[in-house]
């Protein structure tokens, strides 16, 4: 049986069971699309499969671009070593045609070798279940069906295939760390569910596969009667935590090496976490280890993204001079045009839109980024935030919520956000509870605060706020602050020359 299960391809051997692909003996990270991808080319090799045929085969009863696609199949090319595309051939007009070099198949499945890869690999494990009714159980299953799918939207990790995670969860506890670390796995994600009176409980866990230390752990409950909506509820509760936490583990796991695509991965990891923190000049760090992750792999999509974020950070966002923008765009541009299916990238191109005062396509590229990962919860919050500075701040404010649920500890940037919102509701005091937040003041965050209390009636706090202010060298005047406001409607504009002036701005 093992035989019809193992697909050779070249020098390459995919496990259909596994869920694995090795190349010269070392196994290769695949995502999981590009996984089901090769699957069916094997399955039909020697004839032309046209691309709609791919679509229903790879993204069943989902609608998604011929990006999606392109992408796919660029991302399978690479994985086989297939660069010069002999092996899955494009057919203008009709499809695609897989058509190995060595189509034989293997009668013994591989060894399997542990490897470095890029990305680090994480493996979600059936949960654990007690003594719940056996009509709640097969839910979830759904629950690791989803946090899988959704770990697979953010590129900078690798997910296990669901097959193989569960074919894992079969091997004798004791083993189960080893047999992962075999499999590439460097986390493990399990989760127990227990039964109280009303309530179902459930606790997730991340974990080192090598050590076992346990690196998070994250409780849940809900009422029974929620119980339809689980499965996704859990996975939104965690996913984006759960990322954060693999990409930091990972960045301390591994230095960077100075000749390969591990390194540049690395740079990357650390010129992220820089942006996401507060402090003196972390932009201009970011910045460093971005441009490092270029030198190392000039065809980083991502890098090149977060290259053009980090530029217009230290430019000052929107009050940045129109070159460093226009900069920023051509960088972001670049970035979609190597990765045109990372969600990260259209998210960075549609913020530098924003800035740039180009509001339909900004929300043109948002809404395409949440298309492609609806789990991003950056996406969420500056989506609201645009359609907050479109004067749709209840819109806005709802994905902001939707965006904290998905991202409990997220950075001090969504109280910016959050508060500049809630200050186009005319919702002052809860503004200026949520900007005085903000560890690291800057003259946009102080003016709004004063605009805040003083329209909220505490001229108090506001003329503090005002004192503050004229610390900075130099102090922006009420026009400036004014220039600098990406709101559409002179409504907010009038609202915040309102505030400032009430509060003694200049």
């Amino acid at each position: 049986m093992a035989q019809d299960w193992v697909r050779r391809i070249g020098e390459c051997v995919l496990d259909l069971e596994r869920g694995t692909l090795h190349r010269g003996g070392e196994l290769v990270f695949l995502r999981p699309k590009t996984f089901d991808l090769l699957a069916y080319f094997t399955r039909n090799a020697g004839r032309v499969v046209s691309k709609d045929e791919l679509f229903d085969a790879v993204w069943p009863q989902t609608t998604v671009t011929e990006d999606s696609l392109t992408q796919c199949i660029r991302d399978a090319r690479k994985s086989i070593g297939d660069e010069q595309q002999a092996v899955i051939r494009t057919v203008p007009r009709r499809g695609y045609l897989f058509q190995p070099a060595a189509a034989a198949r293997t009668p013994q499945p591989p060894a399997i070798a542990p490897q470095v890869v890029v990305e680090p690999m994480v493996a979600v494990l059936p949960f654990r279940l007690g003594r719940i009714d056996e009509a709640t159980k097969p839910l979830f299953d759904g629950v690791v069906e989803e946090i899988t799918n959704a770990l697979s939207y953010f590129k900078t990790i690798a997910v296990l295939a669901r097959h193989s995670a569960f074919a894992l969860a079969q091997t004798a506890s004791q083993d189960i760390r080893n047999t992962a670390e075999r499999y590439g796995a460097v986390y493990l994600v399990e989760g127990s569910v227990e039964a109280s009176e009303d309530l179902l409980n459930v606790t997730v866990t991340l974990s080192e596969t090598k050590s076992g230390r346990h690196l998070w752990t994250r409780n849940i409950s809900f009422e029974r009667e929620a119980v339809l909506a689980v499965p996704r509820t859990i996975a939104e509760s965690i996913v984006t935590t759960l990322v954060s936490m693999i990409e930091n583990a990972a960045m301390r796991r591994v230095p960077p090496a100075p000749t390969s695509h591990v390194g540049a991965y690395v740079h990357l990891l650390r010129g992220i976490a820089l942006l996401r923190s507060y402090g003196e000049s972390v932009n201009e760090q970011g910045r460093q280890h971005f441009l490092e992750a270029l030198a190392l792999d000039p065809d980083s999509g991502l890098a090149w993204a977060y290259l053009a974020l980090a530029e217009l950070l230290i430019g000052g966002y929107d009050s940045a001079p129109v070159e460093t923008i226009d900069q920023a765009r051509d960088k972001a541009l670049r970035a979609i045009a190597l990765s045109p299916d990372e969600a990260r990238c259209h998210r960075i191109l549609g913020v530098v839109l924003l800035f740039r005062k180009d509001f339909t396509a900004a929300e043109e590229h948002l809404m395409r980024a949440l298309d492609l990962n609806p789990y991003d919860a950056d996406t969420l919050v500056q989506l609201g935030y645009l359609k907050a500075l479109r004067g749709r701040p209840e819109e806005g404010l709802a994905l902001i919520g939707r965006s904290r649920s998905l991202n409990p500890l997220h950075p001090p940037w969504y109280y910016t956000i959050q508060g500049d919102t809630l200050f186009c509701l005319g919702r002052y005091g809860e503004a200026a509870q949520c900007l005085a937040n903000i560890p690291r003041k800057d003259a946009w965050h102080l003016s709004l605060l004063a605009a805040s209390d003083a329209l909220g009636g505490d001229l108090d706090k506001a003329t503090a706020w005002v004192r503050e202010a004229r610390r900075l060298k130099p102090k922006p005047d009420i026009d400036a602050c004014l220039r600098d406001a990406s709101y559409s409607r002179d409504e907010d504009r009038e609202r915040l020359r309102k505030g400032l002036t009430l509060a003694g701005w200049d």
